[in-house]
C-alpha cells in the first residue's frame, strides 16, 4: 500500500516558486500516507488534514486541484467538509474495505475504508473510476476522476498510484492503461490533468508513456510534467541549456516518484515546488505545480477583450476572435474584490479602490497578467464616483483620460498628464445619473473620436459623440429593450473588423455580441457565452 516505511532526508530546497508569482492555475498532488502513518508512530492525522486544506487558501497556494494518495474515508470525509465552503467538490474510491487488527495482520483505518480522492474547485459534470489494474496486484489500482471546470473551463482530472513493487512490469502496463484513457479525453478536446504516486522514476519506461515526444528524452505521451522545467534537478541528465528535462526534485527519500502531468497541448509555462518533508503528516514530500492554459498570454492592446472580476476577486480575460466570440477564460490577476471602480484601457486597466485612490495597472509583458507589485498610483478622491469611463484621448491632445460620474449625476473629465497621471477634473455635464449603465466604447461612430454611450431605465440607448476636444453632441437614441442586462461593457474591436462592438450579460449569465457598424450603428445580437454571475463586474 505504501511505498516504503518512513524515510528522513535533507528538506528539499525550495524552487523559487510561490503563491505571489506562480503561473495561475494551481495545483497539489500528496501521498498522504493516511493509514500507515499512524498517532503511534508520531504522525498527527489533525496536521496531515489540515495541511491539505491549507494548500486551498489563497494566502498559501490557492490549489484549483487537489490529488490525494493513500487515503482512510474519515480523512478525505474531513478535507472534503473544509474544503466545500471554498467551491471544492470531491471524489474519493476506496482500494481496500476497512479491517480491524487481526493475527498477522495491521488495521487498515482503524476499520474505515482506504484509497484515494481528487478535489476540484469548480462545479463537477460527470465522474469516472479508472481501473488500472492489469492482475496480480495485491490491491485494486483504481483512479478516481472528475470532469470540472477549473477557472471557468471544462478539464478531467485523475488521481493517481501505480503499483508500487520495486521494477515490477505491471506498473509499466498499468500507466498505458492510463495514457490509453488520457488519450480519448484529449482526441475529444478535454484538457488532462494526473496528479499522484507513480511510484517509478522520471527516465523509467512507465513513465514514457506521460512524457510527451517533444522533451526529447524518450517521451511517448502528450503531457508536460510540472517539475520538468527546474534546472537545479537537471544534473547530469540534460544539458543546462535545454529548458526541459525528464527529472525534477525528490518527493520520497531521494527519488521522484509523485508527478503532476498536464496535457501538453492544453497548458504551458509550467512550474513546481516540493515543499520540505514534514514528518508528522506523511513519509512523502507535498508536491506543487502551477501552469498557464496554452492560449493565455500577451495580447495586443488592440484586441478586443472581456475582462470579468468572480466573486472571489479574480480577474479573467476573455480575448475576442473573428466572428465575435471569445476565447477561454485566462486568470490575469487576483485580489480584485479589494477595487470598487475598474476600466480598461487597450492592455491597461485602470481601477479604483475603495478609500478613492485611481490605479493604473501596466499587463505584464510576458504573461498578460496584473499585479499589484507594478501598479501605479495615478489620481486620488475617486471615493465620491459611482462610475469609471477609460474612453481614450476624449480630449484630443494624444493623451488618454478618464472620465468620471458622481452621485449628482455630474460627469467628470480628467486629462491625461505628461507624467502619465490625469490633471484636476473638469465638468463636462449633467443629470447623466439617468443612466443605469455607461459605456466608452470607442470611436463607435467612425469619425476618428472617442465616443459615450449611456442606458436609461426604460432600457434605450443613447449615444453620445465625442467633439475630440473634451465634449459631445446632444444624444440620439441607438436602441431599446437593452434593460434586459445586468452588465453592459465596450470591448472594443471583439471580431477583428476594426470596429468597436458591444456586448451585454443578461440575467441567466450568458454574455451577448453586438457587432458594430462603424456608424453609430450595430448588428443584431449573438450569444457567445455563458457562466457570467450576476453582481460580478464586467468590463
Amino acid at each position: 500500500m505504501c511505498a516504503g516505511g518512513l524515510m528522513t532526508a535533507t528538506a528539499a530546497r525550495a524552487d523559487d516558486v510561490s503563491a505571489g508569482n506562480a503561473p495561475p492555475l494551481r495545483f497539489v498532488s500528496y501521498n498522504i500516507c493516511g493509514n500507515m502513518c499512524t498517532a503511534a508512530k508520531g504522525y498527527d492525522d489533525r496536521r496531515r488534514i489540515d495541511t491539505v486544506v491549507d494548500e486551498a487558501t489563497a494566502g498559501t497556494w490557492g490549489a484549483d486541484q487537489i490529488f490525494l494518495q493513500e487515503v482512510c474515508r474519515p480523512q478525505y470525509d474531513a478535507i472534503e467538509k473544509k474544503l466545500a465552503p471554498l467551491g471544492f467538490h470531491g471524489l474519493y474510491t476506496a482500494t481496500l474495505p476497512g479491517r480491524g487488527a487481526t493475527a498477522g495482520e495491521e488495521a487498515v483505518c482503524g476499520g474505515a475504508d482506504y484509497g484515494m480522492a481528487v478535489l476540484a474547485k469548480g462545479p463537477v459534470t460527470e465522474t469516472k473510476v479508472l481501473d488500472l489494474t492489469v492482475g496480480g496486484e495485491n490491491e485494486p489500482i483504481r483512479s478516481p476522476c472528475v470532469k470540472n471546470y477549473v477557472q471557468s473551463r471544462v478539464n478531467w482530472a485523475c488521481s493517481v498510484h501505480l503499483y508500487w513493487e520495486s521494477g515490477d512490469t505491471r506498473r509499466k502496463a498499468e500507466a498505458r492503461k492510463l495514457a490509453a484513457q488520457a488519450a480519448e479525453w484529449q482526441n475529444a478536446g478535454i484538457p488532462v490533468v494526473l496528479g499522484g504516486d507513480f511510484n517509478d522514476q522520471p527516465r523509467s519506461a512507465s513513465l514514457s508513456a506521460f512524457y510527451d515526444t517533444g522533451i526529447g528524452d524518450g517521451g511517448q505521451g502528450a503531457f508536460l510534467e510540472a517539475d520538468e522545467t527546474d534546472k537545479d534537478r537537471f544534473a547530469t541528465v540534460c544539458a543546462p541549456s535545454r529548458s526541459r528535462c525528464r527529472s525534477g526534485d525528490a518527493t520520497f527519500g531521494k527519488r521522484k516518484i509523485d508527478y503532476l502531468f498536464l496535457s501538453s497541448r492544453d497548458f504551458k509555462g509550467v512550474k513546481a515546488d516540493v515543499l520540505p518533508l514534514d514528518t508528522k503528516v506523511s513519509d512523502h514530500r507535498l508536491l506543487r505545480g502551477a501552469a498557464y492554459w496554452a492560449d493565455c498570454g500577451p495580447l495586443d492592446p488592440w484586441t478586443g477583450t472581456v475582462l470579468r472580476r468572480d466573486a472571489a476577486g479574480g480577474l479573467f480575460r476573455y480575448a475576442g476572435r473573428p466572428g465575435g466570440t471569445v476565447t477561454g477564460a485566462c486568470k490575469v490577476g487576483t485580489g480584485w474584490n479589494t477595487m470598487r471602480l475598474a476600466a480598461r484601457d487597450g492592455n491597461t486597466v485602470i481601477a479604483a479602490d475603495e478609500a478613492g485612490a485611481l490605479w493604473r495597472y501596466p499587463a505584464d509583458p510576458d504573461t498578460g497578467t496584473y499585479s499589484g507589485d507594478t501598479r501605479v498610483q495615478v489620481s486620488s478622491g475617486w471615493q465620491t464616483m459611482n462610475t469609471l469611463l477609460a474612453p481614450g484621448d476624449f480630449s484630443g491632445d494624444g493623451r488618454p483620460d478618464v472620465i468620471g460620474r458622481d452621485a449628482d449625476g455630474d460627469l467628470w473629465l480628467y486629462r491625461g498628464s505628461a507624467d502619465g497621471g490625469y490633471a484636476s477634473p473638469v465638468k463636462i455635464g449633467n443629470r447623466w445619473q439617468i443612466y443605469t449603465a455607461l459605456v466608452a466604447p470607442g470611436d463607435f461612430t467612425g469619425d476618428g473620436r472617442p465616443d459615450l454611450i449611456g442606458r436609461d431605465a426604460a432600457g434605450d440607448l443613447w449615444l453620445y459623440k465625442g467633439d475630440g476636444s473634451g465634449g459631445y453632441a446632444p444624444r440620439q437614441k441607438i436602441g431599446n429593450g437593452w434593460q434586459t442586462y445586468t452588465a453592459l461593457t465596450g470591448p472594443g474591436d471583439l471580431d477583428g473588423d476594426g470596429r468597436p462592438d458591444l456586448a451585454g450579460r443578461d440575467e441567466a449569465g450568458d454574455l451577448w455580441f453586438y457587432q458594430g457598424d462603424g456608424k453609430g450603428g450595430y448588428s443584431p445580437r449573438k450569444k457567445i457565452g455563458n457562466g457570467y454571475p450576476k453582481g460580478e463586474l464586467i468590463l
